[in-house]
């Protein structure tokens, strides 16, 4: 897994969203190696100067694992 891009959205001086673009890179025996590019959207909170992921938004992972062929 690779970090491509972070963006911040700011909701409010304790929120924000976090958009992390990603390259996943998988290697097939059968195959040559693959790279898949997603983005994922982590909702961010900051208490007490911690910064906590509480959930996230992504794509249908599994639907484009199964387009490449990985699963």
């Amino acid at each position: 897994m690779r970090m491509r891009d972070v963006r911040l959205s700011l909701m409010d001086e304790h929120h924000c969203v976090a958009h992390v673009a990603w390259t996943a890179i998988y290697a097939r025996q059968d195959a040559p190696d693959i790279s898949i590019d997603f983005d994922v959207h982590y909702l961010v909170q900051k208490l007490n100067g911690e910064p906590k992921i509480f959930g996230w938004v992504s794509g249908d992972e599994q639907a484009l694992l199964k387009e490449y062929r990985i699963v």
